[in-house]
């Protein structure tokens, strides 16, 4: 009977099962929370090891701090390698500081108000 019959799937266009977008048993969006959990190690002061606030960079060295963190150190040293540090070396690095903002919001999304151990900022 040629009218029952199913049309026929050609190789490769069957639809292919959605990617897992999490490990069992660690909860919905545990794959995005590590990788943010990684990238906030890498936003931390270098001197505070808090979340950057308001950061600079001391142009000698291009340590990155937050901006209380490094003002006792404008004419001495940079507080992690010595290298001399003066008031024209700092550049305030605003870029930095809007994609930490962003990053506070998407912890926000990522993470429940529940979770401990959720980040500090310096203040």
């Amino acid at each position: 009977m040629p009218g029952n019959r199913q049309p026929r799937v050609r190789s490769g266009n069957e639809p292919r099962p959605a990617p897992a977008m999490e490990p069992e048993g660690r909860g919905a969006w545990a794959h995005s929370r590590a990788a943010f959990d990684r990238l906030e190690k890498l936003l931390r002061c270098s001197r505070c090891t808090n979340i950057l606030r308001e950061p600079v960079c001391l142009g000698g060295c291009e340590h990155i701090f937050c901006s209380n963190c490094v003002s006792d150190c404008i004419g001495t040293g940079c507080p992690v390698c010595y290298t001399p540090a003066w008031i024209q070396d700092v550049k305030i690095n605003r870029q930095l500081d809007s994609m930490i903002q962003l990053c506070s919001k998407l912890r926000n999304l990522l993470h429940d108000n529940k979770l401990s151990g959720r980040p500090t900022f310096c203040g």
